[in-house]
This record gives C-alpha cells, structure tokens and sequence, in this order.
C-alpha cells in the first residue's frame, strides 16, 4: 500500500506558487487550453499515479446506469487494489443469491478484517461490500442490480432504506470499517430525532475544508458538531444548572480511538442501554464534541489532499489548513495562558486576525461555542498513541490546578485504572491482540509479543503523570490545556485531561486499516474512561489538608511578582518599567523550504540571526516518514545545539525515544550569525523556521500574532494562598521580608516561635544580615525551614545546624529543559505518595517558560550537601543559567537536612517566577504545579493530604503529619 500519510513538500511548494503568483499562461503550457486546470490535474495525478498520464484520463472505466455519480468517480478514479465500500440494492431475491454465492462470507472469529461482504432480506434486499474495480464490473454485469452506492462507514446500511433496524452504530465486532463522517452525521440526525428528550445536535462551526475532487467545491467545509446527552435536554434551566463533562474525540484525525468510542456510547445512552450512565442523567450534560472533520473525511478518495504525493485513503492528523506552507496540528491553535508558540496560530475569537477565519475557523468556533457553557466541571481529549508500557496513559493539563483540582485528576486517574482492571484484570486478556495489531501496524517489527506492555501501574493496563511524565515532551496551545485554564483568563475553568491508548495512531509501513481484533479493546478502554470520568465529577471527591495543627509563614515579596504593567508594550507604567516606550519594535521572519534526500544522504538549509534577534524557532515535519538518520542543529560557531535521531525515534519498540509526528527547536537569544540546520535521512523533511528581532528585550504580541497584550499579575505565592481553604487546621500566613527581620516569626518571650515552619521561596534580602539572623534564629528555636527555588541560596549564608557547612560556591544556579526530578529515592519522605511516573514538578508553558532550556532551579553541589550530613530524595540536572548550553549540571534538588530539633527542607525547583520574556499574549499563571509538585510541598511541610469520597469517608492519604 502507499505510504499512507507521506509529506510532499515540492507540490505543496508548487500549489502555492500557483495560486499566490500565477499570471498569464505561457505558450507553450499544455494546460492552457484545457477544461482541466493544472492544480486539479497534479492533484488527479497524485492520486491516481502513473495511469494518468493526461488531464481527465482515470484508472478505469467501470460504467453502468445502477451506479451512483459518486460511487463510479470512486471506482474509477483509484488504484486497481483499491477496495471501494459500496452499498448495493438488489431487485429479487434470486439476485441476492447469485451475489452472495460470489462475495459474502462469514465473520472470521478472530476479527482480523470485516468480512468481503454482508447481506440482508429484509426489510430491503441489499448488500454491503468492498469490491475493486474488476469486481465492480462483475457485479454490473449480474441481473437484477439496482442502485450502488458509495458507502463508507461501520453500519452497512446507513445509505440504503430503512437504515437502522439494527441499530446506528454497530458494535466493533460487526462494524464494516471505521465510522464515516457522513455516517456520523446521518447517525447524530436519527438518534436526536428518535429520542429528543435526551440527544440534541448542534452545528458550531465549520473545518477549513479540504478540495473535493468530486464535487468540484474548494474548498469543502465541513460542520463541527457537538451531541448534548442528558435527561430532558431540552429543559433550559435543568441544563444550565447541571454540570457538565465535556469528550472531545479524534482531534487528531488519525488517532480514532475517541471517536469511535463516543459515537456508540452517545446511541447505548440515548437508547437507555447504558445502564452505567444512567444514574448520572440527571445531574450531568455528557458533551460530545467532533473537532476535527477534516482529518475524519481526508479517508475518502474524493478528497484532495495537497501535500500527499501518492493515492491515499487515510485519515490525516490536521486539518486542511496550511500555514506558511505547512499543515496545521489542530491541537496547537488554542490560546492558552504563558508561552505561545510564534508558529502558531491562537484561535482567540476576541480580536482575531482576519486571516484566522481562513486558517483556524475549527479552533475559533470551538473557543466562541464552550465559553457559553455554565459549570463546565471537567474536559477530557481523547487521543491516540503508538507503543507504550501502558495500554492507556492520562494526561494531566498544562493548567494552574489548584490544590483540589489535582486532587480530583488524580482521583479520576484511580478510577480509570480500577474500572479498567476490573474489566480485564490485568493486559493478559488482550496481550496476543496487541502483539498481532504491532506486528501488522509496524511491519519491521517481528515479535510484536516484545511491545506489549509491561507496566506495574494497574498491571499494565492505566498509568498517569503530566505531559512529560507520560510522553515525553511538552505543548503549548492544547485543547485541553486551554479548557483547563481559568474562566477569568478565557479557559473553561475545568479539570482536563487527556488519555492516550496505544495502537490507535500509525506509522508509515502501515496503512490505516480496520482492525476489529483490536479496536474492541480501545473502545472498551475508553468507555470505561468516560463512564469513569463521568462518576468522579458526579459523586464529587475533596481533598483536604492535615496539618496536626502546624501553622506555616511564607515570605512574600514584590520581586515575585510579573505583571503585564512590565511590558514596554503596554500602557500602564509599573515599578519595573517606569518609563514608558512606544513598545519595541518587533519584526518576523519566516522561511519554509523542504529539504529532499540526496545521493548523500545530506542536506541543509540554514537561518540567520542578527544582534536583535530575540528567538530562534524551528519545526520539522515529516520526520515521522524517516526510518534512519539525524537531524542537527549547529550555531554559527558551529556547535550542535540541538540533534534528533531519526533511527531511534522509528523503532516503536524503543521506549526511550519520542513518538510524536514532528519535532522542533527553540533557541533563545540566538548568536548572530549562519545557523545550519542538517538533515540526513531517507525522507523529505519540511523545515520551517521564524526568527523574532526585537529592538528591546520582549516581543509584542501584536506585530507577531495580531492579538493586543491581556492584562496580568501574578505571584508564585499565590499557592500558599490557595491551598489555606484546604486546611483542616493550622494558619498560613505571608510574611514580609521586613517582617521578618523585625522578628515576628519569634514570639516575645524569645524562646519560642510563633510559626511551625518557614517557607523562602525568594533570595530577596539575602544581602541584609538582620534577616539571615532572623531566620537562623527562628530555625534555632526549633522552626523548620524550607527553602525552595531562588531562596535556596540563603543555604549558603545560613551558619545554623547542618547548613552552617554548606559555602555559597556549592549553591548555583541553573536552567532545565524541564524541571524534570531525577536520581529520585521513593522512599524518602519528601517523596511520599509518588509513584515512580511523576518526575516533573511544575510545567513550563503556563509560566512563559518554552520547551528549550529555561526553566530555572537552584541546587547544591550533592558532596557538600550528604558531608553536611543531608539526605537527598532527588536531584535537578540544567546549565549554567544564562551561560552557554554545556553539560548538565546536577546538584540535589530535594532533601532535608537537620539543625538540631528542626529540619531543613531544599526544593530547588518547584515554585518559580513566571517568564515574561517570550510572547505570552494571553497572561500568565501564579504557579503550575504537578501533582508530584503539590505532594513535594505538602511533604516538605509535614501535612498529610487525605481525600474523601462523596459521602465524607476517607479514601485516600499521601505523606504524613511530621
């Protein structure tokens, strides 16, 4: 089969150039006189391959008067192999037979494919089958063929009369192929009309659309849709009232698990099946959300897809749009809080470029339709991966989680994994399915037994963390990171995840092909998450803090704090920016150019950088088309920077290496000059870079985007002041640096203190004397310190218990790529409650933070730190901050050590300052903790953290009262 998702960067390259500067025909352009315009005949051509050789010409002509418009331009416009899904009408009985007799065939047991053909007697004589052209033509020529017709879908009957005796969606078992989009939307229109007291059906808005070759539309929107389940759906009131779980399924096109899952969960509910989610209608609207038809109609003939150079029925990941030559990851257009990716295209609708509309009209749509929505509770996107060592992972968002949030992400996470062990107990059940589906999806892999997972969590089955945790990089622009974010900052306010299923996205010796044998199991997987989901927003878990009575001060400070007020392209002047300046001039270059495999095997394409340039960013697609190479990226001094390894990332069985579809590079302040960008590999990589030149230090959103700075102020210390409501006892109170220094964390008497523990997240003051006495004599009268982030440095200053050993050289400071905890010792108590996932602390791009190298810690030279007589829990491992990249540096980035009857307590990195540095048009969080991030401070603090279910009983702790 051809390469099923292949990348041609020369048409694409070239369908620009024609429809951007096409000017009179020359005369001697063959196509000058003819019907047929030369993007239609490349297009044709693409398709078709070599068969058509001139404009018009098809690679068969298969005719006959029973035979749809659309189905014969299907038949004859696509390779000789290919297989079209035809529904067929038949004039008697006799006729049914002779085609049964020829092509029905029974279900194999073990569901490796749809059978050739199926057949009915009533209440129509019709047949479902997928036939070649031949095999067309051998049909036609049989008596008593009425009508054949296009059909594409799982439900063999959906195009014929009385479409849906037997149901709308069938089970995977019986399903013909994938779920169509047509069929979806014919499947939607009968469910709200058969039960419409609890189905409504909303168009929201349209795809960018994709050329139809059949029809001649170009382009060819198509509507976004959402299903509205609930108990008396129509009941305004109750419906606003209630809360409401939000699905959003296969926004990546190619990742189908999501999709098929919740169309046939939406027709068990409507038909009163689901007897799981019945209880729950009365208090929960179930949201269906279909966000990406594009992806979902790129598997039929009749679409166009520009950048794919053979005949191609898959699904693609993106939508039909194209930005500086380049298709659109639907999943980057949202406009979420902190960092945002200058190579992406915010779906903002408060003052969006007119451009926008053409470009990201899905994403827009989507924002405008769910900011409408009261108490949206939580949001789950549901997506599709390759090999793992979990069958499903849980993503937790790229949002600022509160206390109780996470708490009650984490507690779905527990119920996802108990619900799916107790459907399959452990992967052995489904474990010969996974090993068949590997070997036939990914065909260099001969013993497919060697990928299935292996994990501990839920014996395989359901495992969780961030991002990174699970994955193994990081986003900004998600659905679900924006649907996570406060409604004050455009976001939902929800708890959001997204779960990841292996096996539900391919590579490219794969076609996409209908595996009933497999796609069971990811439908069950995931209806189990819904229902799951759906329960644990129902029944209302909360989460508390015991704190055995501790009272905690934090020092807060100004220098903490980042406001929009700071930006010299705003108005309001601020402490940090006094002085107004009409902004700074910020310019964008781009460049896009598709750098080809040679006799070599070398290629490169470069970008420049001058003294003003601010950032560096570079994105590679159609890596995932490479089987062997490297990717390079070198500074004009010729240093690699950055280097992929395109051999690695191939092998689906290499659990180290990153699976994701592309890769990219962002440098910051990059050094004037040539940067070379080498690519060695076996396949075609479009490489799109965008340099920023600022005549300043911050780039304006506006020249960039087009989106007008939102307005922020945010503080770091704003956690202490959000988890103080979770307290079942105890105070927690900021405290000045001037307060401490007069004393008052000591009580009058001198000889006790008036706080438990003291929490510096800041070295503001650490050049005054008074306040490094202050805090040692808090410590000295039996107070426990913790020092986390910049405020680790007053470790080198302190001269009390085990610190007084600890010099200033053996405290630096560094930047991560990510504040990733490693060389980490579960068993310690700062690590109480982890499970061995959660490695990252707090995510980046909600802070301004990039995916580069720029995520701050401080940490302690780790001899020093075990001579002092420290016990380390992990370590934190980044560059000299703001020196050249170089080799990591790791110091201990967790551990306690004692100062007589007190403790104290290093986080390096858990509690940073947001970076205003980068484009972050949206504003910014307070903080972005993990759930491991809440657990190092809950830990490092002695509290307990306890969890309750719906009726008030305790469920779950982690840590403990110290």
């Amino acid at each position: 089969m051809a390469n099923n998702d292949s990348y041609d960067g020369r048409s694409m390259v070239s369908d620009r150039r024609l429809d951007s500067d096409a000017g009179s025909p020359t005369p001697n352009d063959t196509f000058t006189e003819s019907i047929i315009d030369r993007r239609t005949f490349l297009s044709l051509s693409a398709t078709t391959g070599a068969a058509l050789a001139l404009p018009g010409s098809a690679t068969a002509d298969v005719r006959g008067e029973p035979m749809t418009d659309e189905c014969a331009f299907v038949v004859n416009h696509t390779p000789a192999e290919y297989e079209t899904p035809i529904g067929i009408e038949f004039a008697d009985q006799n006729a049914l037979e002779t085609f049964a007799d020829e092509y029905a065939t029974a279900p194999d047991p073990d569901l490796p494919r749809a059978p050739k053909a199926v057949i009915r007697d009533s209440p129509t004589l019709a047949a479902h089958a997928h036939l070649t052209a031949d095999e067309v033509a051998s049909v036609l020529g049989q008596d008593g063929i009425e009508r054949l017709d296009f059909s594409p879908g799982a439900n063999p009957w959906w195009t014929l009369e009385s479409p849906y005796a037997d149901g709308v969606f069938p089970p995977v078992e019986e399903a013909r192929n994938y779920v169509s989009y047509d069929e979806l939307l014919s499947g939607l229109d009968h469910l709200e009309s058969a039960h419409p007291d609890r189905v409504r059906v909303e168009a929201i808005g349209e795809s960018p659309g994709w050329s139809n070759r059949f029809t001649g539309e170009n382009p060819d929107p198509k509507p976004i849709h959402v299903a509205e389940v609930t108990a008396n759906v129509r009941d305004e009131e109750s419906f606003a009232a209630k809360e409401k779980v939000v699905y959003s399924l296969s926004i990546h096109g190619d990742e189908r698990a999501g999709a098929e899952s919740g169309c046939r969960l939406i027709e068990d509910i409507a038909a009163g099946r689901a007897d799981d989610f019945e209880p729950l209608l009365d208090d929960v609207v179930i949201l269906f959300l279909f966000p990406n038809p594009d992806g979902w109609v790129a598997r039929t003939p009749q679409t166009e897809i520009p950048w794919v150079e053979a005949h191609d029925t898959n699904f693609q990941r993106g939508n039909a749009s194209v930005f500086d030559r380049q298709p659109v990851d639907t999943n980057r257009q949202y406009p979420t809080i902190g960092w945002t990716n200058p190579s992406f295209r915010p779906a903002e609708p408060n003052g969006a470029p007119d451009e926008f509309d053409d470009i990201v009209p899905d994403s827009l749509s989507i924002v405008d339709h769910f900011r409408g929505y009261d108490n949206v509770a939580f949001f789950c996107d549901y997506h599709g991966m390759y090999t793992a060592d979990h069958v499903v992972f849980g993503l937790e968002s790229n949002a600022s989680f509160d206390y109780g949030e996470t708490h009650e992400f984490d507690e779905i996470c527990v119920r996802n994994g108990k619900g799916m062990r107790a459907h399959w107990g452990d992967v052995g059940p489904i474990e010969d399915d996974i090993a068949t589906a590997i070997e036939e999806m990914y065909q260099w892999v001969d013993d497919g037994a060697k990928a299935v997972p292996d994990g501990e969590s839920y014996d395989g089955l359901f495992d969780w963390g961030t991002i990174y945790d699970s994955i193994g990089y990081q986003v900004t622009g998600s659905l679900f990171g924006w649907a996570g974010q406060p409604e004050a900052f455009g976001g939902l306010g929800a708890t959001a995840m997204s779960p990841e299923v292996i096996l539900s996205n391919h590579r490219v010796a794969a076609q996409k092909e209908w595996k009933p044998y497999w796609s069971r199991h990811y439908v069950t997987a995931y209806r189990t998450s819904m229902r799951e989901c759906a329960e644990t927003i129902v029944r209302e878990p909360s989460a508390t803090v015991a704190t055995g009575g501790q009272d905690t001060a934090y020092v807060t400070t100004d220098a903490l704090t980042r406001s929009s007020a700071d930006l010299p392209h705003t108005d309001t002047p601020s402490v940090r920016n006094p002085d107004r300046r009409d902004g700074c001039p910020t310019e964008v270059r781009r460049s896009s150019e598709v750098v080809h495999p040679t006799s070599t095997g070398r290629s490169s394409v470069a970008a420049d950088a001058n003294d003003s340039s601010h950032s560096l960013f570079i994105r590679f697609d159609g890596v995932r088309h490479a089987t062997e190479g490297s990717i390079r990226v070198t500074d004009p001094d010729g240093t690699i920077v950055r280097e992929i390894d395109l051999t690695a990332k191939e092998d689906p069985t290499d659990p180290t290496a990153r699976k994701h579809d592309f890769e990219d590079a962002f440098v910051r302040r990059p050094r004037a000059g040539r940067w070379d960008i080498d690519v060695n590999c076996d396949a075609d990589v479009h490489v799109d870079t965008t340099v920023i030149d600022v005549d300043g230090e911050i780039p304006d959103p506006e020249a960039v985007l087009g989106y007008e700075q939102r307005e922020y102020a945010v503080n770091p210390m704003q956690f202490f002041a959000d988890l103080e409501p979770y307290l079942e006892d105890g105070a927690m109170d900021g405290v000045g640096v001037s307060q401490v220094t007069a004393g008052q964390l000591v009580r009058d008497d001198g000889t006790t203190c008036r706080y438990d523990t003291l929490v510096v997240s800041s070295d503001a003051g650490i050049d005054q004397p008074s306040y490094i006495e202050a805090i040692e004599t808090f410590v000295d009268r039996g107070g426990d310190l913790v020092l986390t982030d910049a405020g680790v440095a007053l470790l080198g200053e302190l001269d009390v218990g085990a610190a007084a050993s600890i010099e200033p050289t053996d405290v630096r400071d560094v930047e991560m790529l990510f504040a990733v905890l490693e060389d980490r010792a579960l068993d310690h108590p700062l690590l109480a409650g982890i499970r061995p996932r959660q490695r990252e602390i707090w995510t980046g791009p909600q802070l301004g933070y990039t995916t580069e190298r720029d995520q701050p810690a401080t940490i302690v030279d780790r001899d020093a730190f075990t001579a002092a007589g420290g016990s380390v829990a992990g370590s934190l491992s980044g560059s000299e901050r703001d020196g050249d990249p170089g080799p990591a540096d790791s110091g201990v980035g967790a551990g306690t050590l004692s100062a007589g009857d007190s403790e104290i307590t290093v986080l390096g990195s858990v509690l940073p300052p947001a970076q205003q540095t980068e484009l972050h048009p949206f504003g910014m969080a307070d903080y972005a903790l993990s759930f491991l991030g809440h657990t190092l401070v809950c830990n490092a603090l002695g509290f307990e953290q306890r969890r309750y279910d719906a009726d008030g009983e305790l469920v779950r702790t982690y840590g403990e009262i110290r």
